[in-house]
């Protein structure tokens, strides 16, 4: 999830005012980006100056302030989301020419890289998509199947991704091989056997198994996965997007399931394995880890955000996620409950997110001297 900060002030304009409407369709002539967009969906919320909350038929969420809003038309027809067949159209209408659709269970994968790419990729997200519901469904939280096609997007080469990933992610695109946009609903991202460190023949399945089972490629593939776990978890129930989730508990859901396996055939070692990289980077702050810290956490997301803190901060995220799944399993599961019951568009002070946290797993002093006793000793 990316450029939230901004997004989260649009929220602001929207709060408050709002009120829930019924489903039909709204056609929206607005300012995306910049840009001019005609945007068909319904209006999930609405505000009295005449800004809105946008759901499209094709699964993307728009927070339109009113001074983004050129015109509008509605009528009384009832929302449809995109079919697969429709979804893959519509993708191929917004990307470059030489794309091609993939299609699966629950995926539509857009792609211009070679095929054998695009059904290994959605081969891997199905993977994760089982095991995710699966996971969750012994876990006895209630799931939905997507109401939306799962879109993905495959660029073979690195530059036309950053080009494309650009307004969301800003100048450094190129540094992350994919993300999953809040606002569109995708997953977009680029061929990591094209990457540098990856760099070789790819002319079939097998060849690309052969990449992808070395070392350098775990932490790939591990962001793959990761980026996945987001747009699985918001589009099956679990989480409510735009809900201002707890930055925390939102990345370190995504870690614990993402475990990189830099020996595996795959690069992937699956829900719940000791995420090494993450847990060497926690051990080296043992020594600074205390209530306080644990604290600034949950209070609020400044240390995710903050480029000077935000490897320190994700680690501290898998590690607290990892301790309360494996340790506090239903507390967890009944603090996940609550976060998904949260609306679009809620706000939070941070002493309310420190309450809602304390309501389930208690006062934060012993809890962070037992997380560091457990932590310390895991192997």
């Amino acid at each position: 999830m990316t450029n939230l900060a901004r997004i989260l002030a649009l929220l602001v304009l929207l709060s408050g005012a709002c009120a829930r409407m019924a489903e039909g369709i709204e056609t929206v002539v607005a300012t995306v980006d910049g840009e001019t967009e005609t945007l068909v969906g319904r209006a999930l919320k609405r505000d009295s100056a005449g800004g809105m909350f946008l759901e499209t038929i094709a699964g993307g969420r728009y927070v339109l302030p009113a001074d983004q809003v050129q015109s509008r038309t509605s009528n009384s027809e009832t929302f449809a989301p995109l079919t697969p067949e429709a979804m893959g159209e519509a993708l191929l209408a917004e990307a470059p020419e030489g794309f091609r659709i993939h299609t699966t269970e629950h995926y539509v994968v857009c792609y211009d890289t070679s095929r054998e790419y695009a059904e290994w990729t959605s081969s891997l997200l199905e993977g994760l998509y089982r095991a995710f519901t699966n996971y969750w469904s012994k876990a006895k939280l209630e799931l939905s199947e997507p109401e939306f096609p799962l879109a993905v997007v495959i660029f073979r080469d690195v530059n036309d991704y950053a080009a494309a990933a650009r307004s969301e992610l800003g100048a450094g695109a190129a540094n992350v091989v994919g993300f999953y946009s809040l606002k569109s609903n995708r997953v977009i991202m680029y061929d990591i056997t094209g990457s540098d460190a990856l760099r070789g023949a790819r002319s079939d399945r097998r060849d690309i198994g052969r990449m992808l089972a070395q070392p350098a490629a775990a932490p790939l593939v591990a962001t793959i996965v990761h980026e996945a776990t987001h747009q699985v978890s918001f589009n099956c129930g679990l989480l409510k997007r735009y809900s201002n989730l707890p930055l925390w508990f939102a990345e370190g859901l995504a870690i614990y399931f993402e475990a990189p396996d830099p020996n595996g055939a795959r690069g992937w070692r699956g829900i719940g394995k000791i995420n090494h990289l993450r847990m060497a980077t926690f051990r080296e702050n043992l020594p600074q880890w205390n209530t306080a810290r644990l604290a600034s956490l949950l209070a609020d997301d400044r240390r995710l955000r903050d480029p000077r803190s935000a490897i320190d901060a994700y680690a501290d995220a898998w590690a607290l996620t990892y301790y309360l799944i494996r340790y506090h399993r239903q507390e967890y599961t009944a603090y996940v409950k609550e976060l998904a019951s949260l609306e679009p568009l809620a706000e939070f002070t941070p002493d309310e997110r420190i309450a809602m946290f304390q309501k389930h797993f208690g006062e934060l002093e012993p809890l962070a001297r037992d997380l560091v006793r457990t932590m310390s000793r895991l192997r």
